[in-house]
């Protein structure tokens, strides 16, 4: 039995758009691949969008669990998922999953936080952690490093699988909005099952130290890495193909 980091049934129940800070993380992830898709001069016929409440299939909304697809075989020409790798338990078997849902030269993107983001709400934590004498936990959801994210395309049986990573900076008002929008994408399950307890003074000690130390105009920086990678269902290794599908800037 694989280990469940990830709240999914959460995400399921779509209580994260009450936050803006999730709606505007939302609308980057799937800004970034669309722009993406501004390289392709390759027209597709079939597309599918899994985005962190569930799937778009043209006019079409289906929630999805992002451990696990049902469009196995479906033959899609792009499947974008744009959120829902960096929540789910099981990423290479979620890959193989939708590689087995693309067609011969299918096209899989995918957009997610990546390895360097909340780096200043870690270092708070782990300072007051300190100054506390609380042992240190691993309290936020790990993330997939950008080297690694070629690689597990590959494993998954992509083709020219790709990779890279754009840092960006979110403000909001306070710790607790912060908390909150993590709690409603499903990403706290780590600290909400830590062994220390979080006290309200903790907390407090943690906001003060990230006002200190990140803030511009009595709001907090959060800085989010979004990764990007691409691959290709490719089943006779046909990699002009590919090169004649795409026009480069």
């Amino acid at each position: 039995m694989s280990l469940k980091i990830f709240d999914n049934g959460i995400l399921r129940k779509k209580i994260q758009h009450k936050y803006s800070t999730v709606i505007d993380l939302q609308n980057l992830l799937t800004q970034t691949l669309q722009q993406r898709l501004s390289l392709f001069s390759k027209k597709f016929v079939s597309e599918v969008w899994h985005e962190l409440a569930g799937c778009r299939i043209e006019k079409y909304f289906v929630e999805v669990n992002p451990d696990m697809i049902p469009f196995r075989g479906v033959g899609f020409d792009l499947a974008c998922s744009a959120g829902p790798l960096m929540f789910t338990n099981d990423v290479p078997g979620i890959l193989k999953q939708w590689h087995q849902a693309l067609r011969h030269n299918g096209v899989f993107m995918a957009s997610f936080i990546g390895e360097n983001s909340l780096m200043e709400l870690k270092e708070c934590f782990f300072k007051i952690e300190e100054s506390f004498s609380v042992p240190h936990h691993l309290r936020f959801f790990p993330t997939i490093a950008t080297k690694d994210a070629g690689m597990l395309m590959q494993r998954a049986g992509f083709y020219l699988p790709t990779a890279d990573r754009i840092q960006h900076v979110f403000k909001v008002g306070s710790l607790g909005e912060l908390l909150n929008a993590l709690k409603a994408m499903g990403g706290n399950i780590l600290y909400e099952k830590s062994n220390s307890a979080i006290t309200r003074g903790f907390l407090k000690a943690v906001e003060k130290e990230y006002f200190n130390r990140y803030s511009c105009s009595g709001q907090l920086l959060v800085s989010i890495d979004i990764v990007c990678m691409t691959g290709w269902a490719l089943k006779d290794n046909n990699e002009q193909q590919i090169k004649n599908g795409m026009r480069y800037l």
